[in-house]
């Protein structure tokens, strides 16, 4: 499976990427939206992992180009923030609405064991 992982916070995606291979995931990371949207369109990645909060476009912009391809409004998106804390810092499939889609939210900092939860779900 792959994942791609879009966050500018590059000591997260170290360990995010880190993680997430030695658990058999192929992992591609980018620090910009841009640059994730551009491999997405090359690659077809199986899964999305992306921040809300990102330099040059935010994340529910990426989401909407992503979205506007054909070839890639089918892969999921799960978004990684900050934005959410206490008890909503796991959204689940309530998260983020962006265009009237909702997208499952995970909270920044986040426990692996959920994030890997998530991503094996998805990963049916």
């Amino acid at each position: 499976m792959r994942i791609l992982l879009i966050d500018d916070d590059k000591d997260l995606c170290h360990l995010t990427k880190t993680t997430l291979t030695k658990h058999g995931y192929e992992v591609a990371t980018f620090h910009e939206a841009e640059a994730g949207i551009k491999y997405a369109r090359n690659s077809k990645p199986n899964l999305i992992l992306m921040d809300v909060m990102l330099p040059g476009l935010s994340g529910a912009e990426a989401v909407k180009a992503l979205k506007a391809d054909v070839l890639l409004r089918t892969v999921p998106v799960v978004f990684l923030t900050a934005l959410v804390a206490g008890e909503e810092k796991d959204l689940g499939d309530t998260g983020i609405n962006v265009s009237g889609a909702q997208y499952q939210t995970i909270g920044k900092p986040y426990e692996i064991e959920k994030l890997l939860e998530v991503v094996k779900k998805l990963a049916k």
